[in-house]
């Protein structure tokens, strides 16, 4: 018989956790799911009436949650918003879109738009978590290099 390895615990209680285009689908999912292994969950999205009931939501279901309205293609309001926050623990970089349509009809505004939300804001809201989690020393036991 083959041993099989131990999965550890999936608690998560002190933790806080962002997550980006929390107002539904995966986010929201991914948001229900740390709050329920006890995190303190910051939903983050462009759609305030959807994060700010998924928040209500999780907190009627005893959790720990808030939510931020945030355009994460705006990297000043990232800065922000993430500076003005405490550290986080997790990140859960989901926003994203897309504009389904034949390859060679795609201009360079669908292009960018596409990039824009799904490359660049998600590069530079892990970088701005990864600096709080610097500030904080959550970091350092990972890249003791970093001090």
């Amino acid at each position: 018989m083959t041993a099989l390895p131990v999965t550890p615990s999936f608690r998560l209680d002190g933790r806080r956790a962002l997550v980006t285009g929390a107002g539904r689908g995966i986010g929201l999912a991914a948001a229900a799911a740390l709050a329920e292994a006890g995190a303190h969950v910051v939903l983050a999205a462009r759609s305030a009436e959807e994060i700010d009931a998924a928040s209500d939501s999780i907190r009627q279901q005893g959790g720990r949650a808030e939510a931020i309205f945030l355009d994460v293609t705006d990297t000043r309001a990232v800065t922000v918003a993430l500076r003005s926050s405490a550290a986080f623990d997790i990140l859960v970089n989901n926003a994203g879109t897309n504009r389904p349509k034949p390859f060679v009809e795609v201009t360079p505004e669908d292009y960018d738009a596409v990039m824009g939300l799904n490359l660049r804001a998600a590069f530079f809201v892990a970088q701005e978590v990864a600096v709080g989690m610097w500030r904080s020393k959550s970091l350092e036991i990972c890249f003791p290099f970093l001090d």
